[in-house]
């Protein structure tokens, strides 16, 4: 049996660090900024950092550390890349059971341009035939971004919760959130927890930018999970069951090195509080706690947190503690 099993799409991915004199940052409005650079000429990099990544990996990861019975379901290919993300799930104690290795394909990967702490990612998925394998018996089933055809093992994933009572967290990535809420809506009404960031509920929701976080917590809830987790970034995260909302600001002299992977911490350290049967206050401070690690480092991993240094982090922060929306709002 196991405590969670992560199911999403693992990639290689590959950290260029970017110098701000040899790119061209433009502010287009108070939410969007472009990078530019001159065309057909060769950009020097300050830096390269290789690692595996993908929100089920960085997840999968992140709850062995904390100590966790982890698995995961996923696809690599049949190449160099997709051996050494095997053995690195091996070495971080995550189950490699349900890794399916694809022969003749490619493993995913990731370009990530790093400026100025804020990373712009371009994307590169293999197409997968997903088939949910049997799984044993876990408490939690953490379900993320995959890529296109996800949507195939959602009857099988709901008739695996239905016969092992395991609770729910789904946290969308990219293409589910373009498959929108209601393609998506018979695993969102058996979510025990929705986790994404503000900017995601607003696509997701069909709402617009600057749309109040109250407005988006009802809107998501009323899709069915038992509880909205949004996070913003460094105006911290928020969280609701339909009667009690909190917030939690951030962990502020945590220096940002690199953000890739906050969120997916972030949510992570969410569920693993959860599944520990801390209260979702609590939860929220887990949370930061590890995204405020991980954007230490470069990576979505490097920065994970064991028990012990989660534990000890929080007692630093005593005053770190969530308050009702309410109060922001008056």
């Amino acid at each position: 049996m196991y405590d969670i099993i992560s199911i999403g799409d693992t990639v290689q991915d590959v950290y260029l660090e970017m110098s701000p004199e040899n790119t061209h940052l433009h502010t287009l409005n108070d939410t969007t900024q472009e990078i530019s650079f001159t065309f057909g000429t060769k950009i020097p990099v300050t830096s390269k950092h290789d690692a595996i990544g993908g929100n089920a990996a960085n997840a999968a990861i992140a709850f062995a550390r904390l100590g966790f019975r982890t698995a995961i379901y996923t696809h690599v290919g049949g190449d160099g890349t997709g051996t050494r993300i095997i053995n690195e799930f091996t070495q971080n104690g995550v189950s490699t059971d349900y890794i399916v290795t694809d022969e003749g394909k490619e493993s995913n990967y990731n370009t990530i341009i790093n400026l100025n702490g804020e990373r712009t990612i371009l994307i590169y998925h293999a197409h997968r035939h997903f088939a949910l394998p049997r799984l044993l018996k876990a408490s939690w089933v953490y379900l993320t971004s995959m890529s296109k055809g996800f949507e195939v093992i959602f009857d099988d994933l709901i008739g695996y919760l239905d016969a092992t009572g395991a609770k729910l967290c789904f946290q969308p990535g990219t293409f589910q959130l373009n498959f929108g809420a209601e393609k998506t809506a018979k695993i969102l009404k058996r979510a025990d927890i929705f986790g994404l960031n503000k900017e995601e509920a607003e696509l997701y929701l069909g709402k617009p930018t600057g749309t109040p976080i109250r407005e988006l917590l009802d809107a998501a809830l009323a899709l069915g999970p038992k509880l909205v987790v949004i996070s913003d970034g460094p105006k911290g995260a928020y969280c609701s069951d339909g009667k009690e909302y909190l917030y939690l600001g951030i962990i502020k002299d945590a220096p940002r090195k690199e953000a890739t992977g906050a969120g997916d911490s972030f949510v992570a350290g969410f569920m693993a509080a959860t599944t520990d049967g801390k209260t979702p206050a609590e939860a929220l401070r887990w949370g930061q706690a590890e995204s405020s690690s991980v954007i230490q480092f470069v990576g979505p991993q490097a920065g994970l947190l064991s028990h012990l240094e989660l534990t000890q982090l929080l007692e630093k922060y005593p005053d770190l503690q969530a308050v009702p929306l309410d109060s922001l709002e008056n």
